[in-house]
């Protein structure tokens, strides 16, 4: 077969749809109220889930654990957000919580969570323990199923023009992370469930890979 000409086929086909992706993805939003896809609010959904779960199985206090959870990245609405987000989002959480009247002891707690909150990995657990547990469902997110989910959607608004082998490159090269991650969970349930979201992960990128006969080109 001429390669020439399957490389032109080739930019036939690629010019025909992305011109129809853009159309319909743009037009699907102009169409819609509700976002596509509100990707911070799912995301903080499920922290606050997995914070509880943990809370509960600690014996920590479930009303600072899940207050720090759902404010953890409110100076992040978006996939963007402000710079040293846990301190901005400290301060703006402390905002929040004087309108609404609490009591500044409770609001002190519940500050302190959001603060610790940030990074990808931990060498010692947080103190109090519900800062650590805070840490731990917010780094559980990115995770599992869930994990890719979220990175899958996302993608296609931070690095437009992706594809399943892009993809799975990604994926493979977020494992070592990813185990980094797992490895710094500290609390029972939450190294059970790191586990167990990590195998996942290894699962996916190895079938994906699989699937498509990846060679890392």
């Amino acid at each position: 077969m001429d390669a020439g000409i399957e490389d032109e086929i080739i930019k036939v086909i690629r010019d025909a749809t992305q011109e129809t992706a853009r159309t319909e993805w743009s037009s699907a939003q102009t169409d819609s109220i509700p976002p596509l896809y509100d990707y911070r609010f799912d995301h903080v959904r499920e922290v606050v889930r997995i914070s509880r779960s943990i809370a509960e199985a600690e014996g920590a206090d479930k009303f600072i654990v899940t207050m720090g959870a759902w404010l953890h990245d409110v100076a992040k609405p978006g996939l963007g957000g402000k710079n040293k987000h846990g301190v901005e989002g400290a301060k703006m959480a402390r905002a929040i919580l004087e309108s609404k009247g609490m009591a500044h002891d409770l609001i002190d707690r519940i500050c302190e969570v959001i603060e610790m909150h940030v990074g990808l990995t931990l060498k010692q657990p947080l103190q109090p323990i519900e800062a650590q547990i805070v840490w731990e469902a917010d780094k559980l997110v990115k995770l599992g199923v869930t994990g890719f989910i979220h990175y899958l959607i996302n993608g296609l608004k931070i690095r437009p023009g992706r594809n399943l082998r892009a993809f799975a490159k990604d994926l493979h090269e977020f494992i070592p992370l990813a185990t980094q991650i797992a490895n710094s969970m500290h609390t029972e349930l939450a190294r059970k469930m790191a586990r167990e979201r990590l195998q996942i992960l290894k699962d996916i990128s190895e079938n994906l890979q699989r699937e498509l006969i990846w060679n890392g080109d």
